[in-house]
């Protein structure tokens, strides 16, 4: 049973863990323990980490015979397995503890949760297609699965708590007499998650006449309680930034405000109430990990959290809406003229703002982000174009306390996700939106936000 050190050796700063951790030194200990004897597995990618500050970091690794040169996340051929470190006591004694330089980790193969135990009705080409085939047969039952044009490929691996494949394949219409092809979106995650991004799905699209135009859901193809599993239909189409760099903000930030405002508007039994603390309390924890982490933006973690709490918004009963919480360019997408919304999980009773200052925040910095190639003027310009076809929609100025408030808590929990998930070049992130956080607390001019 290995035990979590009292000298913490992740942090601050997560220490030796990206030497510790490269592909290299994991592929070489796998090779000797695991895999023993699978000398043909000489090639190791990491597909997606997840780190718990002062308890654990998990890494997903694919080794393979041949080297990855793709960059999509194409379907590892070879073999997944999850490396934990260090792993606090753990009762489940799942995995192999391993010397690794010199560390004790956990190592063990994939899929090995309970939670995610779906995942190993697709972790064979074969499985995968009879699954598909038996959804079909319910969906659209004049298509027949051809198993040798099944494609699968990894979109998310969340280690231990989220996967999705996305599968493609050419079926025959026994009824048309012709080939048809069809792609869907495989969500393995716990079933309560699963049960609620249907049933969230499933309201909405009763109620798309009040989207009419403006946004789509994506459409259950098949979810399976039992397993955990949930398939829709693919969303065919540009990203919102491909769209953006067309040149045609002004049409589409119309769209994407007055999308947005329909899905206020819409209605949905059960919705639990998210109050302005409840967004408190998550950046307490954000900035706490940050800090953790990287104590030396522990004086600007501090300060935010502590404005926040002094400028705390006081939320009207009338004024709770449904509201995305997870609102960003990314989660819409689609051709300009019929945008498809995603990701329903955080859906809520609550502040319309928050999702109005997480899209225009999120938006405004997408500069920083050096691999999507925006430039500051660009991304500024749009954040500016959606706030202010908000406000002539609304007829309403943009409050701007409100906004401020929701920003900082944007920013301050999104540098606390971008540490969690270990992004390429997440420590210069991190304390880019900590001090932009700071900034909107001390009431600077940083997103240039319309006044």
């Amino acid at each position: 049973m290995l035990q979590n050190p009292n000298d913490w050796l992740v942090d601050p700063a997560l220490g030796r863990i990206g030497e510790l951790l490269a592909p290299v030194n994991i592929a070489a200990m796998l090779r000797r323990t695991l895999f023993a004897g699978r000398d043909e597995l000489r090639y190791c990618r990491a597909i997606e980490a997840l780190y718990d500050p002062g308890d654990q970091v998990r890494v997903a690794y694919a080794l393979s015979e041949t080297e990855s040169i793709s960059p999509h996340r194409e379907w590892p051929e070879g073999e997944i397995c999850y490396v934990r470190l260090p792993a606090r006591e753990s009762q489940s004694r799942r995995g192999d503890g391993i010397q690794l330089n010199g560390c004790e980790v956990e190592a063990y193969r994939f899929p090995n949760d309970r939670r995610l135990r779906g995942l190993r009705k697709f972790s064979g080409r074969d499985s995968a297609a009879s699954v598909w085939q038996t959804w079909l047969s319910n969906d659209e039952p004049a298509l027949e699965l051809k198993p040798e044009t099944l494609r699968r490929s990894l979109l998310r691996y969340v280690p231990e708590q989220k996967w999705i494949v996305r599968l493609s394949a050419t079926c025959h219409d026994s009824v048309a007499e012709r080939d048809e092809k069809r792609t869907i979106a495989v969500r393995s995650a716990n079933v309560k998650a699963c049960q609620t991004i249907y049933s969230r799905m499933v309201a909405l699209r009763r109620a798309r006449k009040n989207f009419g135009s403006l946004f789509r859901v994506p459409k259950p193809v098949a979810f399976d309680a039992q397993l955990g599993l949930l398939a829709v239909r693919w969303v065919w189409g540009d990203t919102m930034l491909d769209h953006l760099r067309s040149g045609n903000a002004e049409e589409l930030m119309d769209r994407v405000a007055l999308g947005l405002r329909s899905l206020h508007g819409v209605q949905i039994k059960g919705l639990e109430k998210r109050f302005p603390e409840d967004d408190l309390q998550l950046s307490i924890r954000a900035a706490e990990d940050i800090a953790a982490v990287i104590p030396t933006l522990n004086a600007e973690s501090d300060e935010v959290v502590v404005r926040l709490r002094e400028s705390i918004p006081n939320l009207d009963p009338a004024d709770f809406r449904t509201v995305h919480y997870d609102f960003h360019w990314n989660q819409v997408r689609g051709r300009a003229d019929r945008l498809t919304l995603l990701d329903f999980e955080r859906c809520a009773q609550g502040d319309a703002y928050a999702d109005i200052a997480t899209f225009a925040t999120q938006m405004s910095i997408l500069h920083h982000r050096v691999e999507l190639g925006v430039t500051q003027a660009e991304c500024k310009a749009w954040a500016r174009e959606f706030l202010e076809t908000w406000e002539q929609q609304t007829c309403q100025a943009i409050d701007l306390p409100r906004f401020r408030w929701y920003s900082a808590v944007a920013l301050l929990t999104l540098a606390r996700g971008v540490l969690r998930h270990l992004r390429p070049d997440w420590k210069r992130l991190v304390q880019t939106y900590v001090e932009l956080a700071v900034g909107v607390v001390q009431q600077r001019d940083d997103l240039q936000i319309p006044a």
